[in-house]
């Protein structure tokens, strides 16, 4: 038998499972039922021992009113070391 044939007949046995098929576009088309699961199931919970209170934690950002450029002066301000009581002599004892 040639292999055309073969596929004529292999595409006239699929033709009555086609015709019975369910037209995609028909909405009386019973579908199954989707299960809802929420996004949040696997996300580790109890990272955060505590909350803010957000009132309090706005007024402590809103005291850098230009923004970065004041939270990078803040942060100099806050590295700065305070200069050593007596500076350290370079003498070596000889005149």
């Amino acid at each position: 038998m040639k292999p055309s044939r073969r596929l004529l007949y292999a595409a006239l046995a699929c033709l009555p499972v086609a015709a019975n098929a369910q037209s995609p576009a028909d909405p009386a088309v019973a579908v199954p039922s989707v299960p809802y699961r929420s996004a949040f199931t696997d996300t580790p919970r109890g990272v955060e021992t505590g909350s803010l209170d957000w009132k309090a934690a706005n007024a402590q950002v809103g005291q850098f009113l230009r923004g970065h450029v004041d939270i990078l002066k803040w942060e100099a301000a806050q590295r700065k070391a305070p200069a050593p009581a007596n500076p350290p002599t370079t003498d070596t004892g000889k005149p």
